[in-house]
């Protein structure tokens, strides 16, 4: 049967975080034929069987679907695609929205969540105060104009997968305040898929204190300075503690930091082997984030054995953790709970409280790409 993965952006598929080769890989191993659309900015350098819509606009037809012949399609929607779920469902009988979202929409369902992710999206501060400025006139009077699309999106779709059960509820409460509970029906877990790579080889049960960091550092809602001062704070009680930071900005945000203490190693952006590697070596994940959707980086280092360490901002992680099981989530939003969590967290593995080779078998069959895939055909003819 014909799958289609669709990406509407312009963002390189090579570049994004939802690696679209995932889902191909998964679909074509339970016996289906995926294609991945996409437009022309898109495309360079992607290797998977593609059709190139010649422009936006293209995705809002369902003529151009039903050229496909499609079975089924999948497509990254941010939960406001609804011209693009309408025309892909006219021409197939199964659409999955891939919403890639924390649920925690809706200026007046979750006003604090949506004021921080208006706010801090935008590097300039200029920028934020007009997004401020734009997110109160959504709270006190176009919050069902903004709200809209969200209810038109889910309402098109066949299924609406968010990537934890965190998220899940959020965006279920949301449609309990626009009285569309008709829809939570439609929501289902499924997270990203991971890579090989981090599916096969031993895991090591026996790792140094060692905690890694990955992200876009230059990036505000990141909240580098976050992770910088934890850290100090960290070394300062325990300086035997090695941090690992990968991603691009890393020399601006940590560069102060990992020179007065040699136990921060800086590394830039690193290619997923290298980062499965690190992960392997690694005792646990940190992350600072003011928000994450859905961070497939967390899957990923489950599936190496890693803890999670986070604060409760990220909802997905507090799904993940299973209250303390798989890692903890700080208390406060501050460089002192961070570094707390970091401390209790360090400790845990010191007391022998963690193996690895539990967490890696727990979750690897979870993030399978062929595990994904076949929940996200699930209700359907293919299925």
């Amino acid at each position: 049967m014909r799958v289609a993965l669709l990406w509407a952006a312009e963002q390189p598929l090579t570049r994004i975080s939802v690696r679209y080769e995932r889902y191909s890989r998964g679909f074509r191993a339970l016996g289906h034929n995926p294609v991945t659309v996409c437009l022309p900015a898109a495309a360079p350098g992607y290797t998977e069987p593609m059709v190139i819509a010649p422009n936006e606009a293209a995705l809002r037809t369902a003529e151009f679907y039903r050229a496909l012949r499609l079975d089924a399609a999948v497509v990254v929607t941010w939960l406001r695609l609804p011209e693009i779920v309408g025309a892909l469902k006219a021409a197939c009988p199964w659409v999955a929205s891939v919403a890639d979202s924390d649920g925690r929409v809706g200026a007046r369902v979750f006003p604090a969540a949506t004021l921080v992710k208006s706010y801090w999206q935008h590097p300039r501060q200029l920028d934020r105060l007009r997004a401020a400025k734009y997110w109160a006139q959504r709270y006190l009077g176009h919050s069902a104009d903004f709200d809209r699309p969200v209810l038109e999106c889910a309402e098109l779709a066949d299924v609406v997968a968010m990537g934890s059960e965190h998220a899940r509820t959020d965006l279920a409460h949301f449609f309990g305040h626009h009285q569309r509970a008709d829809l939570t029906a439609k929501l289902a877990v499924i997270p990203y898929p991971v890579d090989d790579c981090y599916l096969v080889g031993e895991v090591a049960r026996e790792r140094p204190p060692r905690i890694m960091a990955v992200g876009r550092w230059d990036d505000p809602q990141k909240d580098a300075p976050l992770l910088a001062a934890s850290v100090r704070r960290v070394l300062a009680a325990r300086p035997e503690i090695e941090f690992v930071l990968v991603g691009p900005g890393g020399e601006s945000a940590f560069g102060p930091v990992a020179r007065r203490y040699p136990q921060v190693q800086i590394l830039g952006p690193q290619p997923p082997e290298a980062i499965a590697a690190l992960l392997g070596g690694s005792r646990s994940l940190v992350m600072s984030s003011r928000w994450e959707g859905a961070p497939v980086v967390v899957n990923e280092a489950l599936c190496r054995g890693c803890t999670l360490i986070a604060p409760a901002s990220v909802n997905s992680v507090c799904s993940f953790t299973r209250n303390g099981a798989f890692g903890v989530v700080a208390r406060a939003r501050t460089a002192a709970g961070l570094a707390t969590a970091i401390l209790n967290e360090t400790q845990a593995w010191d007391d022998g409280r963690r193996d690895p080779v539990v967490i890696a078998a727990t979750w690897r069959p979870r993030f399978d790409p062929v595990t994904v895939c076949r929940q996200l055909l699930v209700g359907s003819d293919l299925s």
